[in-house]
């Protein structure tokens, strides 16, 4: 239900704006996913069909908070195995209900479960120890989450105010937030001559969401160039 398309540089770019300096190198996350993280699916894909899907982005997000916050790759990619196991799930890293402690990855189901330590439940007292997985750069995730068989998923992603990644809109390219009109959109037309305000007006939206949309632009053609 919840797909969007997503080539991998691409990707890579919207990861690199919201981690810019603790981001691996794209090389890194094209053989994270050639062997298998976040998803099996794009194992098999020939090179110039390497794409991903919303929750694959969001897990890579995950995974990348993961590795900042001191987790080996070897570790992320046991839990990764064992939560797939339980939950169900072929994307567990798109899961809300992920906890970290300095040593474990937990998740909440009916108590904090370790991953780490493939099935063992956490003290009562150790939970006032945990806090929930972060976005590489501020803080706190900047995820919304609906509710599946395997627990609440991610269902969009909000990587600077009023721009939104929705996989039901546009096919999750980034927008402007409660629109469906996307930011590259805005770019072409302000690239192309149109002033901000006359983009605004256009698209009856409020400026300062327009402004939104050309800061993202702008970081992407930076990295891009």
């Amino acid at each position: 239900m919840y797909e969007g398309i997503y080539e991998l540089r691409n990707a890579g770019r919207y990861l690199y704006i919201t981690a810019p300096q603790r981001l691996p190198h794209y090389t890194t996350i094209h053989r994270w996913v050639r062997t298998g993280l976040p998803s099996e699916e794009a194992k098999a894909l020939p090179k110039r069909e390497l794409f991903i899907n919303f929750q694959d982005l969001v897990s890579l997000r995950m995974i990348i908070s993961l590795r900042i916050a001191g987790f080996s790759l070897q570790h992320v990619r046991r839990v990764h195995e064992y939560l797939q196991g339980i939950t169900g799930l072929r994307r567990p890293f798109a899961l809300k209900d992920l906890w970290i402690s300095k040593t474990d990855i937990f998740i909440q189901m009916e108590g904090f479960l370790s991953a780490t330590k493939r099935g063992q439940y956490a003290m009562e007292f150790v939970k006032d120890w945990l806090q929930r997985i972060r976005r590489p750069d501020i803080g706190d995730l900047d995820l919304t989450f609906v509710k599946s068989d395997g627990g609440e998923i991610a269902s969009t992603w909000v990587p600077q105010p009023y721009i939104v990644l929705n996989p039901l809109v546009q096919f999750g390219a980034p927008c402007l937030q409660d629109t469906r009109i996307p930011t590259l959109a805005i770019w072409s037309m302000f690239k192309g001559g149109d002033t901000q305000e006359s983009i605004a007006k256009g698209y009856n939206v409020p400026l300062f969401k327009v402004q939104s949309a050309l800061e993202w632009e702008e970081k992407i053609a930076a990295i891009t160039s």
